[in-house]
């Protein structure tokens, strides 16, 4: 476990490689103040003062994880006491540094101030704090994939920890071992070193970093599926974390314990775990945290074939995990709603959801991959900078040990050294070209990338707001569930041709009569989706409102509201709306019809019959002294199915000609599928239309709206 030194006295949180708990205790308020405090006692000369203030100041924006402000009160610090030549005081600084860039990913810079602050601690020969910087390169190796170099540091921390007795580094060098071993994926191993500092923790009484060890042990029998044991080890942790107000780890344990119940199919212990933890997830402001607990909740709820609940949580994760760019827990969010509506039969959002899973699980792929190249590249660089390291003590050891009376070998050895130095710094001013030349490549390629990532994130922005949108065009629509209940038996084809239709449906019940209706407005996707929204609207104010039944009735008032909202009577506007609509008395089973250039197909005894809607549409129109007329279809003591549609399905093209499907081919589909359950014709209605279009693009939104009448 890494500990800030005694010297960083200011930074208030332990940095636990493995369950990755930072624990603040202040409020940003109360920080901000001491922020202010300390702003207003710098002294100026006061040097010594001015680097304590300004190292205080970094460490309260490490908290408030402001990470480029932290980094400016460092440099600020480090060049005071570069300039004064206080290594002690550097020292500190640098490290601090280290610990920022690491916790930035920027793992080069990061081990660039880690090695600076080893070689400073060495030259004061302060163990303790060798021990730590030991400890601080070790951690950035290991985050950065480089696991041998971490084990070498790791191993040399510990060693220099029991030639000194410092038993809080024994302890830490155990810890960090075990964690170190379980990045490896050898949890055996980490466990015995886990199990080694639990012992190390609880005879130093220190609460939280046992809290710790318990918590990765638990972590351990998770990954060797001993779930039980896994259980009681994350309780135990939560008591002591419990006690000591640590809201993050206290987060973790719920979470933890979450997932152990979820592997075992214990959905109801799983959900109130995970609960419990997202309530502290949002109390500690733990984005990452919050976007994973989410998801895991989702998970759940869909493997208990809740779909409505697991779209909430999956819904809730995205935006938080699109906020820090995690593309892990995006890709994994993305795969849920494409299991999600591939299990609800709605294969167009299942595929643009497998997209999404898709682009993002490739970005994680290349992003390993430049990680592994990249992890290669510093490793190689390492150990060639050791190996000219000891190659030169090598030669300085032996050049002591030939003594002066080799004078003519020591000539020749420097001969040979002058002209390998003259050889090196031919070869680096090549390698410098060279890298030059590179560099102006990498910027390009750079530049490129970064123009390539904007036009993409662009896309995608575009993508999510037009789906959102999407998401509330489908609250607007009735719940088909209503019309089940109302008829006796009905179904709704709906298939948009974008994200979002023009295409919509309306039903609803005011008094003894119930209404359906379906609706084509101008154009399709965002345009024809504003005049969806707005017809929803309207037809709302006239029949749920204003009580208006008659069909015609409807029309002509919903037309008149088109035409005032849309100032059609002052402007060139020509958008509108072709409909069907039935009002239907549910005590006498009457159905009266209207329709605005729409028809209606009623099918009774084994004939297909087209009543055809009025050549006017909804809106502008050149034939103001026509109006609309109603078509009565009286109750009969045998069964009928009305149809009607818009004119997306029968204007499609397919087929082996690529001709229309036409709409004589669509009523005689539908006197052929009449007989069947309304939920089979729109099974073999969907087939029919996608196996004719095949390798036809969609040209237009398709709706179908059937019922039922015994």
């Amino acid at each position: 476990m890494i500990k800030f030194k005694s010297a960083y006295a200011g930074l208030l949180f332990v940095l636990l490689p493995l369950a990755g708990v930072g624990q603040v205790n202040e409020t940003n308020h109360a920080l901000r103040q001491k922020i202010d405090s300390a702003q207003q006692s710098l002294t100026p000369n006061n040097f010594p003062q001015q680097i304590t203030t300004y190292k205080e100041i970094g460490n309260i924006f490490q908290q408030l994880n402001k990470f480029d402000s932290a980094i400016y009160y460092y440099k600020k610090a480090a060049g005071i006491a570069e300039e004064i030549s206080k290594p002690e005081a550097l020292s500190p600084v640098v490290y601090n540094l280290s610990l920022v860039y690491l916790k930035k990913g920027l793992y080069n810079t990061a081990l660039e101030y880690g090695l600076r602050a080893l070689e400073i601690d060495r030259s004061l020969n302060q163990a303790e704090n060798i021990s730590a910087s030991l400890n601080i390169v070790a951690l950035i190796f290991q985050e950065w994939g480089i696991f041998e170099k971490a084990l070498e540091y790791r191993l040399e921390s510990i060693k220099l920890a029991e030639e000194t007795g410092n038993k809080v580094e024994i302890a830490h060098g155990n810890y960090n071992l075990g964690s170190l071993y379980r990045k490896l994926d050898k949890p055996g191993i980490a466990l015995k070193y886990f199990l080694v500092a639990k012992v190390n923790y609880s005879e130093l009484e220190s609460q939280l970093e046992l809290s710790e060890s318990i918590y990765s042990i638990g972590d351990i029998y998770l990954i060797q599926k001993n779930y039980v044991e896994a259980i009681q080890l994350f309780n135990e942790a939560l008591s002591i974390k419990q006690q000591l107000s640590d809201k993050a780890g206290i987060g973790n344990c719920y979470n933890q314990i979450g997932l152990a119940h979820a592997l075992q199919n214990q959905y109801k212990q799983a959900v109130d775990n995970y609960s419990s933890a997202l309530g502290f997830k949002i109390l500690v402001n733990d984005n990452k945290g919050i976007a994973l607990t989410y998801l895991r909740l989702g998970s759940v709820m869909f493997q208990q074939d809740k779909y409505v609940e697991s779209e909430r949580y999956i819904l809730k994760s995205i935006p938080v995990a699109l906020a820090i760019n995690d593309k892990e827990i995006l890709s994994e969010s993305y795969k849920i709603l494409y299991q999600l509506y591939s299990a609800k039969a709605d294969f167009r959002n299942a595929f643009n959801y497998h997209k999404l899973h898709k682009a993002y699980a490739d970005s994680v792929s290349n992003e390993n991959t430049r990680k592994v190249v990249e992890r290669l590249s510093i490793q190689f660089e390492t150990e060639k900078k050791e190996k000219e390291n000891k190659i030169l003590a090598l030669t300085i050891q032996r050049q002591k040990s030939l003594g002066y009376s080799l004078i003519g070998v020591i000539v020749f050895v420097l001969t040979i050294v002058v002209i390998l130095y003259l050889l090196y710094r031919s070869k680096r001013r090549t390698n410098k070209i060279i890298s030059h030349k590179n560099t102006l490549l990498n910027e390009q390629n750079t530049q490129i990338a970064t123009q390539k990532k904007e036009i993409e994130e662009k896309n995608l922005n575009l993508t999510d707001s037009i789906t959102y949108a999407k998401r509330i065009q489908e609250s607007l629509l009735s719940d088909v569930a209503e019309l089940n209940q109302q008829l006796d038996d009905a179904f709704i084809l709906f298939k948009p041709k974008d994200i979002v239709s023009g295409d919509f449906y309306w039903f609803g019940k005011t008094g003894n009569k119930f209404i359906v209706s379906a609706i084509d407005c101008t154009g399709h996707g965002v345009p024809g989706a504003f005049m969806s929204m707005l017809g929803n609207s309207f037809l709302n104010q006239i029949i749920l409102h204003d009580g208006i039944t008659a069909p015609e009735e409807i029309l002509e008032r919903l037309s008149t509201d088109v035409k005032v909202a849309l100032k059609q009577e002052e402007t060139e506007n020509r958008d509108g709306m072709d409909m069907a609509l039935c009002s239907i008395d549910l005590i006498t089973k009457d159905v009266a019809f209207a329709g605005a250039k729409n028809p209606l197909v009623v099918i009774e005894n084994g004939e297909a019959t087209r009543i055809k809607g009025d050549k006017l549409p909804i809106g502008f129109s050149h034939y103001d002294d026509l109006s609309f007329t109603k078509h009565l279809l009286e109750y009969k003591q045998y069964p009928r199915c009305f149809y009607m549609f818009s004119d997306g399905y029968a204007d499609q093209f397919g087929g082996s000609d690529g001709r229309k499907f036409m709409i004589k081919r669509l009523q005689n589909l539908l006197l052929e599928i009449h007989k069947l359950p309304m939920s089979e014709q729109f099974r073999r209605l969907d087939n029919e239309i996608e196996t004719w279009m095949e390798n036809e693009e969609q040209i237009d939104d398709i709706l179908i709206v059937g019922f039922k009448i015994n």
